[in-house]
Formats: C-alpha cells, structure tokens, sequence
C-alpha cells in the first residue's frame, strides 16, 4: 500500500476561490458605495493614487513575492523555510518604505502627469500604503504552502470587511473624502502587522536575517519574474494611463470602473496559486502529460465558471453598470463590454508550465512584447477611434488583442518545451464547446429581453423614495433563470473535472 496521501486540488483551489471572490466581491461593494458617496472628481483622485501605488511598488519590488511559493515548496527543511522568510520580510520592509520614500519625493512628477494638484494632500497615503500592500500580498502563498487555507480566508474576509465598515462609517457620519483616506490607510498598517504576527506563528520564528548567498539565489529566480510583473501590471495598466494623460479626472474615474476586473477571474487565479507547487514536483518527475492534463481539468472548468458572467455581462451591460456604479457612469457601457469579452481570456494563467519548469525569463520577454504591442496599439487606435467620437474604447482594443496574441505564444512554446502538440496543450475543444454554448444562451436570453416587456411589470416601485428601475430588474430576474439553465446544462462536465482534480502527493 502506497503512504502517499491524496490532496484534493479541488477543495483547496475552491476555498482560495471563496476567500477571493468574496474579498473582490466585498472589494467591488466599496467601489460602488465610493462611486455613489463620493464625487467623479474624488473617486478619479482615489483611482489615481491607487494606479500610481500599484506601479512603483511593482517596479521595485524585484518579484520577490512571487518568490514565496517557489521556494518554500522547494524545501521541507523548518530551517530553511525560517531562513527564507526572515530574509524575505526583512528586505520586503526595506524596499517597501524605500518605494514609500520614491512616491513621496515624485508627488510633484505624479500631480502634473494627471493634471490633478490634490493629489498632494495625501503624501501619508504614498508613503505608508505601498508597504502595507506588499506585505499584505505575502499572506496568500504563506499560509497555502503552510497548508492553512482556512486561516487564509478568515484574513483576507476580515480585512475586506473592515475597509468596507471604513466607508460605511465615514458616509454614516459625514466625514471627508481626506478622513477616508486617512482611515483606509489606518486599517491597511493594522492588518500588514498582523501578516508579521501570523508569519512568525507559522514558522515557528523570524528574525531579521540577511544573507548574500541566499539573496543571489532568490534573486535569480525573482527578478525575470519580477521584470516580467512590471511589465505585465504596465500592460494592465496601459490603458489607465493613457486615459489619464489625455483625459480629465472624471473620464479617468468613469474608465476606472468600466475596465475594473470583475471577482470571477479569482477562480483562475485560486487554481494556479494551488496548481504551481503541484505541478513544479510533477514536471521535475517528468510527468509532463499528466501536469498539462491536470492544467486543463482545472482550466476546463474555471472557463464554465467565467465564460457565463462575461458573456452575460456583455449581453446586459447597461443595466450592470446601473446596479455596481449608477448611471453616471454609464458612458463607459462599451468599454465595459470589451472588458467582459477580455475575461474569456483570463480562464487560466497561459505560463504556468513555463513558470513551472523555470523559463521565466522567456515570460518576461514575452510580458515586453505584450507591452510594446499594447502601447503601439492603443496609439494607433485611439486616433483612429477618435475620429469617431469614440476614443475611450481604443485602450480596451488595445489590450484585448496583445492579450490574446501573447497568450497564444505562451501556449505555442510550453507545446515546444514539453514536445507535444500545439492541439494537445490546452483543451481547445472543450473550451471552444463551452464558448458556443454561453453565445446560444446570450442570444436568448437578450432576445427574450427584448421581446416580453417584463420591465414594465416593475416600472414605478417605489423603495425607500426611489423609483426602482424595470430594466434593472428584468436582467437580474432573466440572468438568474440563464445561470440555473446554463449550470444544469454543464453540470455533467463540472462534476467530471472537479474529480479529476484530485492527485497524490
């Protein structure tokens, strides 16, 4: 009898995804409260300073938390693991308050590229924020290498939560967009503290260590991936920074919102955070068929899950940009449906079996082509859609065609490095089956829209002195007769894959 015992990639990758879903669901709740309490001019304020953050701290963080997962899975050595992670968070507090001290001193570079001179009133926010954000960002491959997915969600659950309370709090008492601030980047400092606590528990120990042998070799493996992150959050963020140097504060605020990421691409990224140390030992063992079939199970049913609510939400885009953002931020309906279109592409991570068997440094130079064709693009795009009145939609072109061209070279040289089958590294069929089958319900489900007038039904309710919207309710009331057909429809394979999943360890 064989002592290895069975792990279920299945239970972990869908409690990850509970604790992310409702996390970016609770994320996507305070965007909507911001988005009605708050201003065009201050929410742009806010969405600015979050981009900016988001960028310098990816620019100079070298990839070490991307670091976590590889190597403490490398090694079941409790000593090497307490050395690790006392050289990781000592350097991650150093460079997190060196990139505080670079937002700080370019406040002037970061106010005349938006045009925004408010932005200086939050100096406290660019020095504090970007190390909270760092730190906070290493309690996920922690506690999942430390097998403590429970402890995880109660985190992520509770911090959430407790920035949403921040913005009900300062609307129930009439406070100030600054007090916001202040209180958003208050709770942040508490819970990056709790990460030092829960990392020392868990180890068994840290203490502030520093060893040059050690850094080169986290280093090694860190900075391409690091690289590679820069440019791949550049490339997300693109078409932010276009719209922010050509557009005004309010356009920017109403971009923000309609490109914003929807919770459901979580379910991919729960997979690959579950399926990267699997896949590490299994392709160190030469079981390369097994691991890109393991990877397809997984991405197979992330893409059932996706597909359904970007379709959807490209079918009744109008009425979900009126229940998450009101209707003033209904000029970016179109954006937003080329958005929804851009989360198709994000059923899986199209580099993982290169992260796996350590070719990062062709994902960094396959994120730069990404980059480079994105930013060729989204200049050429937006003359052409400016001529149309439509310039904001060139950005969102933009980045669904290099996505999808880069995502197809990744595939066609993980089929290269494992010598299979362009056809046989990911499940073109299954995925393709999937897609037709959420473009047959679309185009029901809008043509039933269009014909029963079921919004007139509930035109003129009042609520609480508002007059609820008939369309609103229509879509919500027609999506969810689609999902219980779709989900009885794909039950058969759902259920199929999720077995599948399971592996030994």
């Amino acid at each position: 009898m064989s002592d290895k015992k069975s792990t279920n990639l299945g239970a972990d990758a869908t409690l990850l995804t509970f604790s992310k879903v409702a996390t970016s669901a609770i994320a996507m709740v305070m965007a909507m409260l911001l988005s009605r309490f708050r201003t065009l001019e201050e929410y742009g304020t806010y969405s600015q300073i979050l981009m900016v953050v988001n960028l310098v701290t990816s620019i100079l963080m070298l990839g070490l938390p991307k670091s976590l997962n590889y190597f403490l899975a490398k090694t079941d050595s409790k000593e090497e693991k307490q050395k690790f992670l006392s050289l990781y968070y000592t350097l991650n507090t150093l460079l997190s308050f060196i990139v505080g001290l670079a937002l700080v001193l370019g406040v002037g570079l970061i106010e005349k590229y938006f045009e925004n001179p408010t932005i200086r009133s939050f100096l406290y926010f660019l020095a504090i924020f970007p190390w909270t954000k760092i730190i906070c960002s290493s309690i996920e491959n922690l506690l999942i290498v430390y097998k403590k997915p429970k402890a995880l969600v109660i985190f992520r659950i509770a911090n959430s939560l407790a920035l949403l309370l921040t913005v009900l709090v300062v609307q129930w008492l009439g406070m100030t967009f600054k007090d916001y601030m202040l209180l958003y980047v208050l709770v942040e400092a508490i819970f990056s503290v709790a990460v030092y606590i829960i990392a020392i528990r868990v180890s068994g120990g840290l203490k502030f260590h520093f060893s040059a042998k050690m850094l080169r070799t986290v280093l090694a493996f860190s900075v391409p991936l690091g690289l590679a992150s820069v440019v791949g959050t550049l490339n997300v963020e693109l078409d932010k920074l276009l719209i922010g140097f050509l557009m005004d504060t309010e356009s920017f605020a109403i971009y923000t919102n309609a490109a914003r990421e929807l919770p459901v691409t979580m379910i991919a990224s729960s997979f690959t955070a579950v399926l990267l140390p699997q896949m590490v030992r299994m392709l160190r063992r030469d079981e390369n068929r097994a691991a890109v079939k393991l990877w397809g199970n997984a991405t197979t049913l992330s893409m059932i899950l996706i597909a359904v609510i970007g379709v959807g939400c490209f079918v009744y885009a109008e009425d979900v940009i009126k229940i998450l953002y009101s209707e003033k931020y209904i000029e970016g309906v179109w954006v937003f449906r080329l958005y929804s279109l851009h989360l198709l592409l994000r059923c899986t991570y199209y580099g993982m079996v290169l992260n796996s068997i350590g070719k990062t440094s062709f994902i960094f130079w396959c994120s730069i082509g990404a980059l480079c064709s994105n930013a060729a693009l989204n200049i050429l795009l937006f003359k052409a859609f400016e001529l149309f009145g439509q310039s904001m939609l060139a950005p969102a072109v933009a980045t669904l065609i290099s996505t999808t061209a880069m995502a197809i070279l990744q595939l066609a040289v993980t089929a290269k490095s494992l010598e299979m089958r362009f056809r046989e590294i990911f499940p073109w069929k299954e995925s393709a089956i999937i897609l037709l089958v959420n473009i047959a319900f679309g185009a029901v489900f809008w043509a039933v829209k269009e014909i029963i007038p079921l919004d007139r039904a509930f035109s003129g309710i009042m609520i609480s002195d508002k007059t609820l919207d008939g369309g609103v309710i229509e879509s919500v009331i027609l999506g969810c007769v689609w999902g219980i057909a779709y989900f009885g429809v794909m039950f058969k394979t759902i259920k199929k894959k999720w077995r599948n999943l399971k592996v030994k360890d």
